[in-house]
């Protein structure tokens, strides 16, 4: 089969470098080609739109900038802007990048870089062909790119797409996580268009420094982040195109459809799917049991859903044919054992990821992984073909059946308890005095759990298990929150730590320090409160000097809230959320809004005109958090502080 790379069997015709050639005969191969990536970056004036300056780096370096000065090595000197856009386009064509990267580079860069050829009647010269072009989507939100010959990719999306997340994704905030550096200038808002403006009308060598500088980040972080090798072993596996994110279903298709065409089926189109009445169930989720805990493992089916898959052959065309002797998973539904396609690929892929583990290659390794746990997501979406109500919840039922199984065994043939199960995980509490054995009773549960569970399927549906339990980790303590004013734990929120060579560490799921919408002072507050509570320091004079703290102001650097804008300001009429007030109150909002609460309400920081509302602090972020932790040692965040409170008079 065709995926990523192919080679072609013909008459070849040579013409203006490149090669023709008409009706070969073509057969799929492994190809890892080197591709040669060219970062650029535009400054601008905001108010117009005139580019300043395009940097290019990657295949060299070079900034080409309007104005009168001596061109050196890496900068050359324009006559005015179109001479600078001719000028760029030729040492584009001279570089010929295979794959051409930017922050935000179709929304920003290529539009703009286009809108202006159209003002100046220069040819937007972008491919090794003619027809380059930016077009906007029907509804108006997204613009999408076609530059014939290279591969265009927005690092900020191709971030997303390999699951990197950030608080937010501007360059500066990007690279100082990743790279431990930043942008030359770090001003927001008027200020950074006024200090370019100036750089660009004083001080021209100083903002083409910026701007090389603002493309020399963008690759390093593309480069660290493995962003082309992961999209050439998913081109590979998937057949996607390199610049293409998402597309589970096409990923599917592709897949899955050849395969279907040589057993001699064709299958139906997405409009004869049909709605499932009932909501599809979903995975296994053992109810949380709120408390403080010593020593608790964490057990991972590896590829939990599409080892069920194979190993139950559950399958679209499997369902559909007869078979001599079908096969019956835990939720009754029958599926062939000997005809079907989903089991092989995953088997295959299995088999292939193993290999890429071995051979080192974690990009091929995470490529597959991405793909296989997107199969059970197909087979639920109603955007594909092969949707269907009864394969989906086979794979969920199966899943529940296998966690509820080995729950019972653990708690029968073990002196452990399963205090939680999530999905794919087990956690099992081993208790205090069994940290130095924790990792050798680990290994050797999951060992056994995997062995027993093979011979249980075996015996009871007469199949052969590919499911495999794997000793994760092991928290020394572990933290259960309970779901407020409620006695039930949490589910998907946890806390514990991991004590290892390299030292202590928290690990956060679900809980305020893990989440975006909560300030910095909230965060930090909570992993020393935790830490504390597992140390067992004292907690008393902690929590009111944070309080104290809070109030005279020395956090107020701590207080910002950061949250994304989903749509356009004037789009939310029936809730306007906090953020979206702040936002309100700006010119140009942007995407990220960061604000505090005043006296007078939410106001962005460009704006502050009040003073900040502690009581709310006190009540929304640090109150929260405390009485989270606090109520599973039997004291609370107003009997710590009702001193202190008094003595503030609040």
């Amino acid at each position: 089969f065709v995926n990523g790379g192919f080679e072609a069997l013909g008459h070849i015709i040579r013409e203006n470098g490149t090669i023709l050639m008409r009706n070969p005969q073509i057969r799929g191969t492994d190809v890892s080609p080197e591709l040669k990536v060219m970062s650029i970056d535009i400054e601008t004036q905001a108010s117009t739109g005139r580019i300043y300056s395009i940097a290019c780096h990657g295949t060299g370096d070079a900034v080409f900038i309007e104005g009168k000065g001596e061109s050196r090595d890496w900068i050359f000197y324009c006559r005015d802007e179109k001479d600078l856009l001719i000028n760029f386009f030729k040492y584009l064509g001279k570089c010929d990048p295979d794959v051409i990267i930017g922050w935000n580079i179709v929304e920003f860069d290529l539009r703009t870089i286009q809108q202006r050829c159209k003002d100046l009647s220069v040819r937007f010269d972008m491919g090794r062909d003619t027809g380059s072009r930016i077009v906007q989507n029907a509804d108006g939100t997204k613009w999408s790119v076609r530059i014939p010959g290279r591969v265009v990719m927005d690092v900020p999306l191709m971030l997303r797409a390999n699951f990197h997340t950030f608080e937010e994704y501007s360059l500066n905030f990007v690279a100082s996580e990743m790279l431990k550096e930043t942008k030359e200038i770090e001003l927001t808002g008027k200020e950074k268009i006024d200090e370019i403006d100036r750089r660009f009308n004083y001080d021209k060598l100083s903002l083409a420094k910026y701007n090389l500088k603002d493309a020399v980040l963008t690759k390093e972080i593309f480069d660290k982040a493995g962003i082309l090798p992961n999209a050439i072993e998913r081109s590979k596996r998937s057949g996607h195109l390199l610049d293409r994110t998402g597309g589970s279903i096409a990923a599917f298709d592709y897949l899955y459809l050849p395969r279907l065409h040589r057993k001699g089926y064709v299958a139906g189109d997405v409009s004869d799917v049909q709605s499932p009445s009932t909501p599809l169930p979903g995975g296994f989720v053992l109810e949380p049991v709120p408390g403080i805990y010593e020593n608790v493992l964490v057990l991972d089916f590896r590829s939990l859903y599409p080892s069920i898959i194979s190993t139950f052959k559950i399958d679209p065309l499997g369902y559909i044919v007869p078979s001599a002797s079908p096969l019956r998973n835990p939720s009754g539904t029958l599926f062939s054992s000997d005809t079907f396609i989903l089991p092989e690929i995953i088997d295959n892929l299995l088999e292939a990821r193993a290999a890429a583990k071995k051979g080192n290659n974690p990009y091929l390794s995470q490529a597959i992984k991405i793909l296989m746990n997107s199969f059970y997501g197909v087979l639920g979406a109603q955007g594909c073909r092969f949707f269907s109500a009864e394969l989906a919840s086979t794979i969920t039922r199966t899943g529940q059946y296998i966690f509820k199984t080995t729950v019972s065994h653990i708690s029968s043939s073990t002196p452990y308890k399963v205090i939680y199960g999530d999905t794919d995980s087990l956690f099992v509490l081993l208790g205090p005095g069994k940290e130095l054995q924790a990792d050798q009773i680990g290994k050797a549960l999951s060992t056994e759990i995997t062995t027993w569970l093979s011979e249980h399927l075996k015996s009871t549906f007469n199949v052969n298990s590919i499911l495999k339990l794997e000793y994760q980790d092991h928290f020394r303590h572990f933290l259960m929150p309970a779901v407020r004013g409620a006695a039930h734990g949490s589910k998907k929120h946890y806390c514990g730590s991991i004590l290892d060579e390299s030292g202590f560490s928290l690990v956060f799921k679900g809980m305020e320090s893990a989440r975006s919408d909560w300030t910095d002072l909230a965060k930090e507050f909570q992993q020393e409160l935790i830490t504390r509570v597992f140390s067992g320091k004292p907690l008393d004079e902690y929590i009111n000097d944070v309080v104290l703290k809070l109030k005279s102001g020395s956090v107020d650097n701590k207080l910002i809230y950061k949250k994304r804008l989903r749509k356009r300001v004037e789009e939310y009429t029936l809730n306007i959320p906090p953020h979206v007030q702040a936002a309100k109150q700006l010119d140009s909002p942007g995407h990220l809004i960061k604000y505090l609460i005043t006296l007078e309400g939410p106001q962005p920081l460009q704006k502050i005109s009040s003073g900040i509302d502690y009581t709310h602090y006190i009540d929304c972020q640090i109150k929260p958090v405390a009485d989270s932790v606090l109520e599973l040692i039997g004291t609370s965040f107003d009997k710590i502080t009702s001193g202190q409170q008094d003595l503030f008079g609040s």
